[in-house]
């Protein structure tokens, strides 16, 4: 029976088999020889998929239970349960699947498990999954995003799976101008001279975004640091400027505008949605949910299986065949509510079976990105000293453009650090 604990034990659905042999019962902690044991860890967020994908894992296989084990929301918490975690996996201990939360670089306090996937994808703790993708069906013929998939591969090797991401978009009506330049700069300027104040309070937004206007910003496998700060520090000088120009102009407009992650915020508004590209012109996405098997596994097929359900159409299938059986069921994603799903199947069931034009926009500027990347520290302490900068900037005594060569040091000295370790 499932235990109301942060580590939680599968029981089968079905437990015929194991009443029939007279191994056990439904209420029993008792285990036949030949049940194998999966270990799941999970964020938080992901947790009730994690637990659904354990019921039907055990519920289609008499012989595996699923074990998860939660990562806690509160910081002290986290902390303990992480460090004991990371003591494991170096020891060569650690779990079978780790299904884990990207989070957002405003997310200054998170502390993920797997500090900066790169690193952990060149250290051994994770298992290869090329042998089994090989031989895996839904690689022929799937929906993916190729450019997605390709950030969680280190030396042309699958070792991560990334499972959501999140991009902005800017949400644009028919009465509303489109932005001409291929960069974030060039779309800057035409915003300063434009006279349409909701595009303008889009932009005031921008600052937000501090730590995604240069991606991707180090290459780890060459160990070269990409991060330009003269770009970055001009970018943000420009913005600042066009900010202050906007303040009082913007203060008498009651509405406020945001961009969007991925779609509309209406999911039947006709609208195009034109990503928000970076200083050079990139259209990239951050991971924000990924999953992954442990090197130390001893049963990573079983693990790979498992954490495929949240891609595949297996659930679905197995459902509409047992019609009297009905199992946990997923739909092509594995995500907290808003961010995008990493396959174009996937987009009808998560946008809520939007207007087909609709959807079909959608999917169309999904298609444009150029490529993803996962955040690290160097991205959230970028984004607080960016933001904080500006929130500065609106004092007439702020000097700004000493502030920003120091961001864009700290920034660049990080990624220097993360890419030689």
């Amino acid at each position: 029976m499932r235990k109301q604990s942060m580590i939680r034990k599968g029981m089968s659905v079905l437990c015929v088999c194991a009443l029939a042999a007279g191994l056990c019962s439904c209420g029993t902690e008792e285990k036949s020889e030949e049940e194998k044991i999966l270990r799941v860890v999970a964020d938080g967020r992901l947790y009730k998929k994690a637990e659904a994908a354990a019921g039907f894992t055990e519920g289609t296989n008499s012989e595996i239970e699923v074990e998860i084990q939660q990562l806690p929301e509160k910081k002290e918490e986290r902390e303990n349960e992480i460090q004991k975690l990371r003591t494991e996996i170096m020891a060569g201990k650690g779990p079978d699947v780790y299904l884990l939360d990207g989070n957002q670089e405003n997310g200054e306090e998170f502390l993920p498990l797997l500090e900066n996937p790169y690193q952990t994808m060149q250290s051994g703790a994770l298992a290869s999954l090329d042998e089994f993708m090989e031989k895996d069906s839904y690689w022929e013929d799937n929906t993916y995003h190729e450019a997605i998939l390709k950030e969680g591969q280190y030396d042309g090797r699958q070792y991560i799976i990334p499972m959501s991401v999140m991009y902005y978009v800017l949400p644009r009506t028919e009465d509303m101008e489109e932005m001409t330049g291929d960069t974030l700069g060039e779309w800057v300027e035409q915003v300063a001279n434009s006279e349409d104040v909701r595009l303008k309070k889009y932009f005031i937004t921008l600052m937000s975004q501090g730590a995604r206007w240069i991606q991707p910003a180090a290459d780890y496998e060459s160990g070269e640091v990409l991060f330009d700060q003269k770009k970055w520090c001009e970018f943000a000088d420009k913005f600042i400027r066009f900010g202050k120009a906007a303040q009082e102009e913007l203060a008498l407009v009651e509405e406020h505008y945001f961009f969007e992650n991925g779609r509309a915020a209406d999911k039947n508004e006709k609208v195009d949605l034109q990503i928000v590209p970076d200083i050079d012109g990139r259209k990239m996405a951050s991971i924000m949910s990924y999953a992954a098997v442990g090197m130390s596994s001893d049963l990573k097929q079983e693990a790979y299986d498992y954490l495929m359900l949240f891609l595949n159409d297996q659930t679905k299938q197995y459902n509409k065949e047992h019609p009297d059986i009905r199992l946990p069921e997923f739909y092509g994603y594995l995500s907290h509510i808003g961010n995008v799903p990493v396959q174009e199947s996937a987009f009808e069931v998560w946008m809520g079976y939007p207007d087909d034009e609709v959807l079909q926009e959608t999917i169309n500027t999904f298609r444009e990105l150029d490529g993803t990347y996962f955040l690290t520290s160097a991205e959230r302490t970028l984004f607080t000293e960016a933001s904080d900068i500006c929130s500065e900037a609106i004092y007439s005594d702020y000097d700004w453009t000493q502030a920003l060569p120091k961001a864009a040091d700290s920034a660049w000295n990080t990624y220097k650090m993360m890419v030689s370790e």
